[in-house]
């Protein structure tokens, strides 16, 4: 682990359309995690104020928002790296970097974007020979829409599905995919399909692991298996890409949907 904060090169506000972090030598890096820094006395080593841009984890190509929509890059802001590296025995030289596209300056796109990793699961306990199931919730306290979900686990991951549990307690299973640790997938959704929520949902994150034989990932289904940091121990979150709603837009957002269905 380690990290490291640069100039961005940006004096004035910006935002932005596309950005992808790409890895330098992919026999190491495990993944790298960008931030936009605005404390001048930040620590190398502490992103907990920082805004999170982007994310790079084995197989992920660049990150294209939809129309309408961007993150936000403070003027003056600097760009944190945070790197997860994998040990191979041998002295290594990496070079990863960052690219943005952003809105020509002075524009501002309808709606700023955020993306963070929700729905984290607690103590992992993968038990030798077995597939297991862990929930991870996070509250939504703002009505908003969901953009994109991409799964996070490790070797062991088998699946994962996001269900959004609503104020009235009814339930829906937004999506279910298949999880295989060379690509990091992110689900994009089409317009007219990214889940919307009032505030005060709650975000559920399903996420199961298998450590049996039958499971090609699995370097070996007689060991126990639990949550950590190392490539070889396993995690269990969702990265969420969502922008906030005021309620009148939700409630209005509700209706037209409700008209497009009923017309359908």
């Amino acid at each position: 682990m380690g990290g490291l904060i640069v100039e961005s090169g940006v004096t004035n506000d910006r935002y932005i359309k596309a950005i992808q972090t790409k890895a330098g030598d992919l026999r190491v890096v495990h993944h790298a995690l960008t931030y936009a820094v605005t404390d001048p006395d930040a620590s190398v080593n502490d992103s907990s104020n920082d805004f999170f841009l982007n994310e790079y984890a084995v197989g992920k190509n660049a990150d294209k928002y939809p129309d309408g929509t961007g993150k936000v890059l403070e003027g003056d802001a600097r760009v944190r790296f945070s790197f997860h590296y994998h040990s191979i025995g041998e002295e290594m030289v990496d070079r990863t970097d960052l690219g943005m596209v952003l809105y020509p300056e002075g524009e501002e796109p309808e709606k700023v974007l955020y993306s963070r990793q929700l729905g984290q699961a607690g103590e992992l306990d993968i038990p030798a020979g077995q597939v297991t199931r862990h929930d991870g919730y996070a509250t939504l306290y703002l009505p908003g829409r969901i953009t994109g979900f991409q799964p996070h686990m490790h070797f062991l991951g088998k699946r994962q599905c996001l269900e959004l549990i609503y104020p009235n307690s009814s339930t829906e299973m937004v999506s279910c995919v298949n999880f295989d640790f060379n690509w990091h997938i992110v689900y994009n959704y089409e317009d007219d399909a990214q889940p919307i929520y009032p505030a005060g949902t709650k975000l559920h994150v399903i996420s199961f692991h298998d450590n049996t034989e039958a499971h090609r990932g699995n370097l070996d289904a007689t060991n126990w298996t639990g949550g950590g940091s190392r490539t070889l121990d396993e995690m269990a979150f969702g990265w969420i890409s969502w922008y906030d709603y005021s309620d009148e837009e939700y409630a209005a957002e509700l209706e037209s949907r409700a008209d497009n269905n009923n017309n359908n």
